[in-house]
């Protein structure tokens, strides 16, 4: 396994973070708790939640939170794990009404440090934003909550590059450390943007992977397998309808002929690519088996040709692919 160290922190993270979506909803609490055993032991150290995962199920509310809380207060591992979690995600019984306000904050903030039994979080996101709301109250909450104890370190998650960079213009003119990593989706795979139902939901594009590489903030990439598209194209899988509106486009194919050309394994491959940027990022994944467990950890330690790094980079439109 290798580690890096996100940008302006002291967190060095495992290159594979552990996602906890399914935790409580599709995983048991048992089976959870023995892949965050597992993953340990593969020399994984980060694991990311949401206070609102698993709240579109009935009964206990933030479900994923609790099934770690509980497995940590078992195993006595909390000195081992970086958590990253996330807070002022809309209601589900009202997800058009925007949460994101520095009474949300400290409300979702303590009700996830009593979820997942720990006094302090190692990297706390704001899982949306709400562009009515001055980016600077939003910042001077969390900075008290980490001059409290009670977050190490916080981001951004499904934030636009312009509130981005209000927000860092905003730290800078107050001397705080503002947003250390920003969240969002991205994926080997060519995501359309008109086939994400979610519009909240914001995208890697080349205007935002030109600010990263110039300001060297970390990224966190969720769907970061882009729901097995590609592995399971290379395979010769039936592909569903959702998949073929968010990822059937010419830019994927043109990646699926350079991937046949190189013969390289496509999931490790496609985890690896996101590791290999040329700023810290790390792709959070979702395991069902601990075969696909073992695949995810493997990439890690993969090597990327540089001459495949930059084709792909050029079919993706990243800066033309000039870095």
């Amino acid at each position: 396994m290798r580690y890096k160290v996100l940008q302006d922190t002291d967190l060095k993270v495992s290159d594979v973070c552990l996602g906890t979506v399914k935790y409580g909803v599709e995983m048991a609490e048992k089976q959870a708790g023995e892949q965050l055993e597992r993953f340990l032991d593969l020399g994984g150290n980060f694991i990311d939640t949401a206070h609102v995962y698993g709240d579109w199920t009935p009964g206990e509310r933030a479900k994923s939170e609790h099934v770690i809380g509980r497995w940590l207060k078992r195993s006595g591992r909390r000195g081992d794990i970086i958590i990253s979690t996330k807070g002022c995600h809309p209601a589900m019984e009202a997800t058009s009404v925007p949460r994101v306000t520095p009474e949300c904050i400290v409300e979702d903030l303590d009700e996830s440090l009593q979820a997942l039994q720990t006094e302090y979080v190692d990297l706390y996101f704001l899982h949306r934003d709400d562009v009515t709301v001055p980016v600077a109250e939003l910042l001077g909450t969390l900075e008290e909550q980490r001059r409290r104890g009670k977050i190490r370190w916080y981001g951004c998650s499904n934030w636009t590059l312009s509130r981005l960079t209000e927000a860092d213009e905003c730290a800078k003119a107050q001397g705080i450390p503002g947003f250390v990593c920003n969240q969002l989706m991205w994926s080997l795979a060519a995501i359309n943007r008109e086939g994400v139902p979610d519009r909240t939901l914001v995208l890697m594009d080349d205007d935002t992977w030109q600010y990263h590489r110039r300001t060297g903030k970390s990224a966190m990439a969720y769907t970061s397998m882009a729901q097995g598209y590609l592995s399971k194209r290379i395979r010769g899988e039936e592909i569903g309808p959702q998949l073929r509106v968010q990822y059937e486009n010419e830019q994927n194919e043109q990646i699926l002929r350079l991937l046949k050309d190189w013969g390289l394994p496509v999931s490790e491959l496609s985890l690896a690519y996101l590791m290999r940027q040329a700023f810290p990022t790390v792709p959070i994944v979702t395991f069902r088996t601990e075969e696909q467990l073992q695949e995810g950890m493997r990439s890690a330690d993969m090597t990327v040709p540089a001459e495949l790094m930059e084709a792909l980079d050029i079919i993706k439109e990243y800066g033309n692919g000039q870095k």
